[in-house]
């Protein structure tokens, strides 16, 4: 995420979100209704960097995978050069910035995301563009309603990371039937996802595949990259897409599986190259505090109150500037008070 956040709006109501934004009014409920209601501060919507291909957390310095419909299946590692008869294609990253991106500047650390592709036949070819499996892109989503047959069949706690220090769902007691995602989690409740995108007038659509925290994925069309030059394209989250539920933590994260780029029978055969950059989200981050929101069960409830932060921390140039709670102070399990009165 780049540095600085840039708030857009502010609350016409106490529990509602009002702004107009590219021609776009926004409208929707920014919290879980309490005794003494909210403040202007229940409109936090802000645009955040979620990401921005600066960092290689793929290890090899592709940054994110791409494959074609035509690729062949190959054993062994993700390979980020590739082809046959068919198709080819290739990822790296590779330092740059468009210019209108400001705060990039001076910012000599600042890389886009590079892809080359070429087909040999003509039809409706696919590119898909997506992050690799690692624990920066790995998303747990707990299933409750499944826990009742998780422990009648002995199910084991899983986690999804390869560092089990970042799972939460393997601290519990109980055995938890998890979904493992990768993708990027989108902070707060999301209005719209842009990415820059340097065309060089190839005549492919892009979309975007979002899915939501039922499991369920919606599919949005970026638009034609038919263009030259850098380009901000932006697709708007309907409301009906769930993005919260009714109690504390409301908020439940969208998460960003994937682009895809789609030719026609008249798309022409040159080789591609296309790049990206700047990964946004316009999203309101406001969790509603109340008397008693900062009273924690346990560590496994602080945590969860701490999770927004972490994500916009995760994905922070400067993340050490983000503070989270310390939820090492959280209460343990029950004990006999030493502290209490006498009589």
């Amino acid at each position: 995420m780049k540095a600085n956040w840039k708030t857009y709006t502010t609350a016409l109501g106490a529990l509602s979100v009002v702004a107009l934004v590219g021609g776009y009014a926004l409208t929707g409920k920014a919290g879980v209704e309490t005794a003494v209601g909210s403040d202007v501060s229940a409109a936090e919507l802000r645009a955040i960097t979620v990401e921005s291909w600066d960092r290689d957390y793929s290890g090899g310095g592709y940054g994110w995978e791409v494959l074609t419909d035509k690729d062949t299946r190959a054993q062994g590692p993700y390979q980020p050069e590739a082809s046959n008869l068919q198709s080819e294609r290739e990822v790296k990253l590779i330092k740059g910035t468009p210019r209108d991106i400001k705060e990039n500047e001076d910012y000599d650390q600042a890389r886009v995301l590079g892809v080359k592709f070429a087909f040999t036949f003509p039809g409706y070819n696919v590119v898909t563009i997506r992050p690799p499996s690692v624990d920066q892109y790995t998303v747990e989503r707990p299933r409750p309603y499944l826990n009742e047959l998780a422990l009648a069949e002995n199910y084991e706690a899983k986690g999804c990371y390869d560092n089990p220090a970042l799972s939460a769902t393997t601290k519990g007691n109980r055995a938890q039937m998890v979904d493992c995602v990768t993708g990027v989690e989108l902070p707060g409740q999301v209005n719209q996802v842009s990415v820059w995108v340097l065309g060089r007038g190839n005549e492919y659509r892009l979309e975007g595949w979002i899915e939501d925290w039922k499991g369920d994925t919606h599919i949005y069309d970026f638009g034609s990259v038919d263009f030259v030059g850098w380009r901000p394209l932006t697709i708007k989250i309907p409301r009906q897409v769930p993005q919260d539920i009714s109690s504390f933590p409301q908020t439940k994260n969208l998460v960003f599986r994937q682009f895809k780029l789609r030719a026609t029978p008249e798309t022409s055969l040159e080789t591609v190259y296309i790049f990206f950059d700047e990964l946004r989200v316009l999203t309101n981050v406001f969790e509603v505090h109340f008397d008693g929101a900062g009273l924690d069960f346990d560590a496994a409830d602080c945590e969860r109150k701490n999770k927004l932060l972490n994500m916009i921390r995760k994905h922070a140039r400067n993340p050490d500037l983000i503070e989270l709670k310390d939820c090492s102070q959280a209460p343990g399990p029950a004990k006999p008070l030493t502290d209490q009165p006498n009589g």
